[in-house]
């Protein structure tokens, strides 16, 4: 299915699910479907083996451009906007401009580091060490790790992952020191399931629909190249005359690119054609007579939307519509809401956390009069909620009068109001009422709303069920109910994160009797409002699939976006005319697992051109960028039915799920004495 609609723009992702042993499947065990996120072949990329240097070739031409020097193995992201390589025994990727650098973090020693590949939408990077599979954020935000755990002794190498989950590897039966044996096994990151393709075999390569693998195994006294299904059936012989090394796919899967040999003075590349196995030489490089490590860039575009109303207020309505199902229907990519949470479309600082409980609660967050229900808020309630469903009022009769209260119930729906006497006590009673016992409070300011409002955005991700919540520290200080509300929970097992400088200010100058002498905690600020929304971005998500964009000085956008954005990536805040470098540093570094980006607010909030910028920082080019617009949060029609009737050739399928939040907390963990 390929609808392209809401949550659509997030196509092809998945956390990686770590097996906890070593499951042996039968052929035909694998269940992950085929890919039909379609792409164009890109440049050819490759080591020349006499200069010790990546270079590219252009499609369909002779021009060679050098990458990258003293590294090896290179490999693309699913999009082509990163390349993956191996450098000073470490993996790294890089724009595919060869600019924005990101290292791949291991703790300890790992030995023998070799053949990054990338998993799923490109958040993750597979790569071997140490004799076994290793498994980090592209990003470089978390910790390489094993990929899973086994039960046999062996040596696991050469990966190649594909955007359905599956990673094929060689594995050795006995121990890398002593190798016996070369099996080629298949393993699935959904199910923990294993197959093994063939005995003998080596440098696995999955076929961009995920549904076949390229390797190369001895015949005729010569390694030739070989096919066979990821259920280990038609296996299939290519070549019959030179040798093979180092398969690559060709990214539309019509091709493979093989060199003859592996010296690094006599290796030259072939590109055969997989439905006739004929072969075609390459033009080498001016100067070398040898090419390794083969690798072709994929082109797949990708997507920037905006969603947005008549004014400030259509916005939030519009965010709502492009999230949640109208009752009683089920539109791919759109979910049913169980609740809805009111606030004052006048009070920012009642406006602040109630995105963690419309997460946890899993429904809409909206904004109205104080003395009344805006029709479209009344509209928006009646589609998206059953009779009798709960709707949430923050703040007291000052802040939304008993008149609101009163309307929600002649509606049909049950008013339910949390409320202190600030603006802080009331961050207290949504806090209590989102979990009894949270696994996270995130302290933030309660006289800015930037801070607070991400905060609220990163708790909310957390969904039904969410032990996240959000209160307001008062300046440099806490109130008496938020002292009583962190005092009353456990440090050690509570992990209380202070967004901004203020809120780590107040939290550590703040006692607590309840508290041990040394406790943990773990603090999280930037440079400015912006700079501070992209840290909390890389400390709570790996690689999200989806970014959402807000005008920095709109804290009404702020709600909008935070609200959208519940449960499937990052609010990042950004000027109104110009994409902040902050920002686009961000999108740049986690280009390979962002597959949209989307504004909340019209042109006058996130202008055109930062839209444009945006989509340029996560793909491989801004002609692989589609815009999509959802005005009142509803994709244009006509523009819908064309794109049905062309049979969808756009950049994904429907993606129902979102990966939960990762908080990377060895990064930022901070000890208070």
């Amino acid at each position: 299915m390929k609808i392209h609609r809401r949550r659509v723009l997030a196509a092809l992702g998945t956390v990686v699910a770590v097996g906890a042993g070593m499951v042996t499947a039968t052929p035909g065990a694998v269940a992950a479907e085929p890919v039909t996120w379609q792409a164009a072949d890109g440049k050819l990329t490759f080591v020349n083996g006499a200069r010790n240097v990546i270079q590219t070739q252009e499609p369909g031409s002779s021009t060679y451009s050098d990458f990258l020097a003293d590294a090896r193995q290179p490999s693309w992201s699913p999009d082509g906007s990163r390349v993956a390589y191996v450098k000073d025994n470490r993996v790294e990727t890089r724009r595919y401009t060869g600019s924005t650098l990101v290292k791949i973090q291991e703790q300890g020693s790992v030995t023998n580091v070799g053949d990054p590949t990338f998993l799923r939408s490109g958040n993750t990077v597979v790569y071997s060490g140490s004799g076994r599979l290793r498994y980090a954020s592209s990003d470089g935000s978390r910790y390489g790790q094993p990929l899973f755990s086994t039960a046999e002794d062996g040596c696991d190498r050469q990966p190649s992952a594909s955007v359905n989950g599956l990673v094929a590897f060689v594995r050795t039966g006995d121990t890398c020191g002593s190798p016996t044996g070369s099996a080629i096994w298949l393993w699935e990151d959904t199910t923990g399931a294993f197959t093994k393709l063939t005995d003998e075999g080596a440098h696995p390569a999955i076929s961009p629909d995920g549904t076949q693998v390229a390797f190369v195994r001895e015949a005729d006294g010569l390694s030739r190249l070989f096919v066979i299904n990821v259920d280990g059936t038609g296996e299939r012989q290519l070549t019959f005359t030179d040798a093979a090394y180092a398969p690559a796919w060709s990214p539309s899967g019509t091709r493979i690119a093989v060199t003859n040999g592996t010296d690094e003075d006599v290796a030259i590349p072939r590109i055969v054609d997989v439905a006739t196995g004929d072969a075609t030489p390459m033009p080498l490089p001016v100067g070398t007579s040898s090419v390794l490590d083969l690798a072709w860039q994929p082109l797949r575009s990708q997507g920037v939307g905006r969603v947005w109303g008549a004014d400030a207020y259509g916005t939030n309505v519009a965010a709502s519509r492009w999230t949640w199902n109208t009752t009683g229907q089920n539109e791919p990519g759109l979910i049913d809401a169980k609740t809805a949470v009111l606030v004052s479309k006048d009070s920012p600082s009642y406006a602040l956390t109630g995105q963690s409980l419309a997460g946890q609660k899993q429904g809409p967050l909206l904004m109205t009069p104080k003395t009344s229900v805006s029709t479209a808020v009344q509209n928006e309630l009646k589609r998206t909620l059953r009779p009798g469903a709960t709707v949430y009022l923050v703040g007291g009769t000052d802040i939304l009068s008993s008149a609101v209260a009163t309307k929600v119930s002649s509606l049909g729906f049950t008013p339910k109001r949390l409320a202190g006497t600030s603006r802080y006590s009331t961050s207290v009673a949504v806090a209590k009422a989102v979990t009894s016992d949270p696994a996270y409070v995130f302290v933030a300011t309660g006289t800015d709303y930037h801070s607070a409002l991400a905060a609220s955005a990163a708790a909310g991700a957390l969904g039904v069920g969410g032990k996240g919540t959000v209160v307001l520290n008062e300046g440099n200080a806490l109130s008496s109910s938020v002292k009583t509300y962190l005092n009353s929970v456990d440090p050690d097992r509570t992990l209380v994160i202070p967004v901004g400088a203020s809120a780590a200010y107040a939290l550590t100058h703040t006692p607590f009797s309840n508290w041990p002498d040394t406790w943990s905690y773990y603090p999280i600020s930037g440079s400015g409002h912006d700079g501070t929304s992209a840290e909390l971005a890389r400390f709570w998500w790996s690689s999200p699939f989806q970014v959402g964009l807000a005008w920095t000085d709109s804290w009404r956008g702020g709600v909008s976006a935070s609200t959208g954005m519940l449960s499937y990536g990052p609010l990042l805040w950004t000027d109104e005319t110009t994409l902040s470098e902050t920002t686009a540093t961000y999108l740049r570094q986690q280009a390979a697992g962002v597959n949209s980006v989307i504004a909340f607010g019209g042109t006058g909030s996130v202008s055109a051109a930062e839209l444009t910028a945006a989509g340029s920082a996560i793909s491989a080019g801004s002609s692989l960028v589609e815009y999509r617009p959802y005005y009142n949060g509803v994709a244009a029609a006509a523009r819908q039915s064309a794109r049905s009737a062309a049979g969808d050739p756009g950049t994904g399928a429907v993606r129902t799920g979102a990966p939960a939040p990762r908080p990377d907390l060895d990064a930022v963990r901070t000890t208070h004495r």
